[in-house]
């Protein structure tokens, strides 16, 4: 019997959620902390005043500051005051543990860890998360990929997001490893080898004598990448039929290459963009509203480069 999950989203009257998620904890009877740090509060209570209307903010909270429980509390009560579905994005699935123990054992919230492959995760926390009870602890790549659980969010809160790049291009990434995929390999380092020096061929199948030739990383240059695409193309037409691993990601990067950047190393070839195409994945492009959060955001385009996102608004 196919499992079905069915959303009845309520959301709290106006005057049964305080003005901000700061005096929200305060209110919170199992939290083991007495209060928000003054940097914190101020945090809060300024997102609170200016950037819930607004689609897209960014947060920059150095590392030690309590950047998470600003995160979690900003989720929590938008949760609360809107109804909304808020899903917290952490790198790896350690963190989403880590956050999960924090959350209920020092904040006092009540929420849910999602790890693993869709069928792993608990039918009640599923049902919890659709149905706006409760925010959803998960990994990057359980929102990015063809076919996540978590297809609608309102709201997508981006933890770390200065480690986020790798995680949300890995969607639209083509790694090709030498093992187990000899022929294909082969076939794209032939089309290579005029290309780049004899050295660093021998590098990239597979001649590795030292450790500076395992720890080798290349990019072949951009225009002659797009000099060679066609080549490319015909060579994983042939090879990427029938492969499920290859074949989807392929499809998404075949007309696109020349957004991308190839890369090199010693017995792996890697191709993926140079900007992530984050807005033509519905479940984060059409969430209402999406936050970063960041110990090191900086000004110089980092976080529109990482995410695929346009400008920010804080």
């Amino acid at each position: 019997m196919e499992e079905r999950i069915v959303a009845f989203k309520q959301t709290l009257t106006p005057s049964a959620v305080p003005d901000s998620p700061e005096k929200l904890l305060r209110e919170l009877p199992r939290r083991k902390i007495a209060d928000v740090l003054l940097h914190q509060g101020e945090v809060m209570r300024a997102y609170a005043k200016r950037c819930t209307s607004k689609p897209d903010v960014a947060l920059q909270l150095p590392t030690g500051s309590g950047k998470t429980l600003v995160g979690l509390m900003i989720g929590e009560w938008l949760r609360r005051k809107n109804g909304d579905r808020v899903v917290y994005l952490c790198p790896t699935r350690q963190l989403v543990n880590q956050v999960v123990e924090q959350a209920t054992g020092s904040y006092g919230l009540t929420l849910n860890g999602f790890t693993g492959t869709i069928r792993d995760y608990d039918p009640k926390a599923k049902a919890s998360y659709v149905n706006a009870d409760t925010i959803a602890i998960t990994t990057y790549s359980s929102l990015f990929n063809t076919n996540p659980f978590f297809n609608d969010p309102d709201v997508v809160i981006v933890d770390d997001a200065h480690a986020a790049e790798n995680y949300i291009a890995d969607m639209w990434s083509l790694r090709v490893v030498k093992k187990g995929r000899e022929a294909l390999y082969m076939a794209l380092s032939g089309v290579l080898k005029p290309h780049i020096e004899p050295g660093n061929f021998a590098r990239l199948t597979g001649v590795v004598e030292n450790i500076t030739d395992r720890a080798w990383v290349d990019k072949l240059p951009t225009p002659t990448f797009f000099s060679i695409r066609r080549d490319i193309e015909a060579v994983f037409d042939v090879h990427t039929s029938g492969d499920k691993d290859l074949e989807y990601p392929w499809s998404l990067l075949r007309e696109h290459l020349h957004g991308c950047h190839l890369y090199l190393s010693a017995g792996e070839i890697l191709i993926r963009p140079v900007v992530a195409p984050t807005w033509t994945h519905r479940p984060f492009a059409s969430a209402r509203h999406r936050i970063y959060m960041s110990a090191t955001l900086g000004a110089g385009g980092d976080l529109e480069r990482m995410t695929g996102e346009r400008s920010s608004s804080e």
